[in-house]
């Protein structure tokens, strides 16, 4: 069984959480991390170490970081070092957490991946440059 944890700094690991929610109910594979002004680096790493050797036995973490070279990505690739039996995933948005809680238990872990971090590109789009590229006529199909 997929479990998600969303690691990330400040509150926002929690707002996704809240937001996948809104869109597409309440999860129980999905746990959150906040790193916060609080939380020294040791305090951090101990509670993901906690998080992740909590799992089931039938459980796989995959677990969503918000920057690479951030202090969450980093705590977490120390911990990836030491236990080696989860997958990190770093440039998270919510495209890809929703392509990925979505997926179901039937999708292996490694597809799950690759559909969400190919989710997670392509929702990165600039919408002027989609307007100019369609010569404007994209607009005429909006309704506001």
């Amino acid at each position: 069984m997929k479990h998600f944890l969303i690691a990330t700094h400040g509150e926002l690991s929690q707002a996704f959480i809240e937001t996948v929610e809104l869109i597409a109910g309440k999860q129980t594979n999905v746990s959150y991390f906040g790193m916060t002004k609080l939380k020294s680096g040791d305090m951090a790493k101990k509670e993901l170490k906690e998080i992740l050797g909590g799992k089931k036995e039938d459980e796989h973490f995959i677990v969503l970081t918000d920057v690479f070279g951030g202090s969450v990505t980093n705590i977490c690739t120390e911990l990836l070092l030491e236990m080696d039996d989860f997958d990190l995933i770093t440039g998270l948005n919510l495209p890809m957490i929703l392509t990925m809680i979505l997926t179901g238990e039937e999708t292996s872990v490694t597809d799950t991946i690759s559909e969400g971090v190919s989710a997670a590109q392509n929702g990165i789009i600039h919408i002027n440059n989609l307007l100019k590229s369609q010569k404007g006529s994209m607009c005429d199909d909006f309704i506001i």
